[in-house]
C-alpha cells in the first residue's frame, strides 16, 4: 500500500565547510572526527583536502571515524563541499517527484531505537510518550503529537545547566540538543526509530546546532526540529533566526520540513570510538577541571569518555593529557565556517550582513546624538533605507515572512515620506 505522505527534494544551494583542529595545548591532544556522509538533505558531498588520518573507522551510523594524534601546534584540517536540500512532507497524491520506498535494515533498526545515557528508553519515558501519543496508531501522527507537545510545553534556553533527555524532562527548558534528546527518547519509547543530526547552521563561524530525524516505513527520514519551533514563539527571536539562519516563521514548518541551510556532521550521540578512548590509561582529572552533568552523570569532557563512547560527533572528541590551558571552545570542538560557494548566494549574504550592520549604526548614531540636541535626519533616512535593503535581500534569498514583508512596506512609505518632505 502507498503511504499517504511522501517526502520531497529541492536543492537550495552549494556550500564549502573548513574545519580545523589546532593543538593550542602544552602536550599532545588526541582527535575523533566525524567524516560528513551523504543524506537527503546533503548530497554531492567532496572532501576537498584533509589531514592524513593516524586511522579511520566507519560508525554504526556510516560516517566514517578519523583518529588523529596531534603533536604540540599541529592541526587536523578538513574541507569538504557539498549540495544543501530544503526538504519537505507532503501528501504523497501531490508529490511531483516519483516515489522511492525507503528502507531500515534491522542492525539500523535496532541501533536507533537503543538507550543510551543521553537518550534513555525507560518505563518512565515510555509512560509520558504514550501519555502525549494518546490512541495514535501511525508513526507520523505519534510523532507530529510529541512534536507539538515539546514546542507547546517546553522553552528554549542556551546553555542548558545540564544535557541529556532526562534532564530536559525534568526542567522543561534547554538548547536545541536537549530539545533533540527529548524527542528521540519519546520516539524510541514508542518504538520509532529516530535519530539526532549533529550539525551547525549554513551560515558562517560555528553556529553549532541539532535536530531529529525518525523513520516511518516506506517514506524515509523524517526531519523534525522542536528547538527552532520553540523559539519561534518569541517575535524578537522568530525575526532573528529569519535575519541571522534563513530559517522559515511557521512553527508548524519544522515538523517534517527543514530550509535547506545547515550542514550535518554527524548523526546521534553516545558514539562508540575507534581505536577505543583508553580512560584506563588517562591521568587522573585535573583539580578545578571544569565537569558537568551530561546524562546523569558528571562529565569531564574531553578528559573522559561516557561509558567509552563519545557523547557526540559536533563533529570532534577530543582527548587532553593534561589540564587545558587555554580551554576555549575551539579546544574541545574545533572551529569551523560554512560559506555558500556561488557568487549570487555569496553575494546576497554579505549585502544581508552588511546592510543589517549599517541599519544599526546609523540607527544608533541618530537617537544617540539626539540625547545631545543633534537631530540629523539625514541618519535617520539611511538607517531606513539600509533597513529596506535588508528586507528585499532576505526577499530575494527566499528569507522573508509575513512581518518582514509588512515591515518592508512600511519602510517604502517611510522613505517616500522622507523624501516628500526633502
Amino acid at each position: 500500500m502507498k503511504p499517504r505522505y511522501q517526502l520531497v527534494y529541492k536543492k537550495t544551494k552549494t556550500c564549502r565547510v573548513d574545519y580545523h583542529y589546532e593543538n593550542r595545548q602544552q602536550s599532545r591532544v588526541d582527535v575523533w572526527l566525524a567524516l560528513p556522509e551523504p543524506g537527503s538533505t546533503q548530497r554531492s558531498i567532496q572532501i576537498l583536502s584533509q589531514t592524513p588520518a593516524a586511522t579511520t573507522s566507519v560508525l554504526p551510523t556510516g560516517n566514517r571515524l578519523a583518529y588523529y594524534e596531534l603533536a604540540v601546534g599541529q592541526r587536523a584540517m578538513l574541507s569538504f563541499s557539498f549540495d544543501a536540500y530544503e526538504t519537505r512532507l507532503v501528501p504523497a497524491e501531490k508529490a511531483e517527484q516519483p516515489f522511492e520506498a525507503a528502507q531500515l535494515s534491522e542492525d539500523e533498526r535496532r541501533f536507533y531505537l537503543r538507550s543510551t545515557p543521553l537518550v534513555p528508553v525507560n518505563d518512565e519515558m515510555r509512560k509520558e510518550a504514550e501519555q502525549i501519543a494518546g490512541d495514535s496508531q501511525d508513526t507520523i501522527e505519534q510523532a507530529r503529537r510529541l512534536f507539538d507537545h515539546l514546542v507547546k510545553h517546553y522553552r528554549y534556553q542556551s546553555p542548558p545547566k545540564e544535557r541529556g533527555a532526562a534532564a530536559m524532562q525534568c526542567n522543561k527548558k534547554g538548547d536545541c540538543g536537549e530539545f533533540a534528546f527529548l524527542f528521540a527518547a519519546y520516539c524510541r519509547s514508542l518504538g520509532i526509530p529516530c535519530r539526532i543530526a549533529m550539525g551547525a547552521w549554513a551560515t558562517g563561524k560555528f553556529q553549532a546546532h541539532a535536530w531529529n530525524e525518525f523513520f516511518a516505513a516506506g517514506v524515509g527520514w523524517i526531519p523534525v526540529d522542536a528547538s527552532t519551533a520553540a523559539a519561534m514563539k518569541n517575535p524578537l527571536t522568530q525575526l532573528s533566526c529569519v535575519t541571522r539562519y534563513g530559517t522559515r516563521s511557521s512553527r508548524r514548518y519544522y515538523f517534517g520540513n527543514l530550509e535547506g541551510k545547515r550542514v550535518i556532521f554527524s548523526y546521534d550521540c553516545n558514539l562508540p570510538l575507534f581505536p577505543a578512548y583508553p580512560d584506563h590509561d588517562q591521568p587522573p582529572v585535573p583539580e578545578n577541571y571544569q565537569s558537568f552533568m551530561v546524562g546523569g552523570e558528571m562529565l569531564a569532557w574531553g578528559y573522559r569518555s561516557q561509558g567509552g563512547t563519545a557523547p557526540f560527533l559536533q563533529p570532534a572528541y577530543v582527548r587532553f593529557l593534561a589540564k587545558p590551558e587555554p580551554d576555549g571552545v575551539e579546544d574541545y570542538m574545533g572551529a569551523w565556517r560554512v560559506g555558500e560557494t556561488s557568487l549570487w548566494a555569496l553575494g546576497g549574504l554579505w549585502i544581508k550582513k552588511l546592510s543589517f550592520a549599517l541599519f544599526f549604526l546609523f540607527l544608533f548614531l541618530y537617537h544617540g546624538l539626539s540625547l545631545f540636541g543633534v537631530r540629523l535626519e539625514w541618519l535617520n533616512t539611511a538607517s531606513n533605507a539600509f533597513f529596506t535593503l535588508l528586507l528585499l535581500t532576505l526577499i530575494a534569498r527566499r528569507e522573508s515572512y509575513v512581518v518582514t514583508n509588512l515591515l518592508l512596506v512600511l519602510m517604502i512609505l517611510s522613505l517616500i515620506g522622507s523624501f516628500s518632505l526633502s
